[in-house]
């Protein structure tokens, strides 16, 4: 088995909602989303095998929105959600569903 699977990948856009095209809000879901989704569907047998555990990186935007940032607020708010929905579908197996939600930080 694998003991762990970690999911942290990001891009963002920004972009009013009514100037951010359809093709803005696919590439960031595309990678943010449902990349966590393939990856962690792809290895999850393997984590359940070893009652392991699934660590997922979103964002505080994940959570609550913020101004010109929607495209990617959807994307982590998806992940959000579908780390509490396999959290709850693991627990039966022993495997920990992880989701670790950073704030923002700047570099100097």
């Amino acid at each position: 088995g694998l003991w762990g699977l970690v999911n942290n990948a990001g891009i963002s856009t920004f972009g009013e909602v009514e100037f951010a095209s359809l093709d803005n809000y696919k590439k960031v879901a595309e990678i943010n989303l449902w990349g966590t989704v393939r990856v962690t569907k792809a290895f999850l047998p393997l984590i359940r095998r070893a009652k392991g555990r699934v660590v997922n990186t979103t964002s505080m935007l994940g959570r609550m929105v913020s101004p010109s940032r929607s495209c990617y607020c959807i994307s982590k708010f998806g992940v959000a959600a579908f780390s509490d929905c396999l959290r709850q579908e693991m627990y039966r197996w022993g495997v920990r569903v992880i989701l670790i939600e950073p704030s923002n930080f700047v570099a100097a």
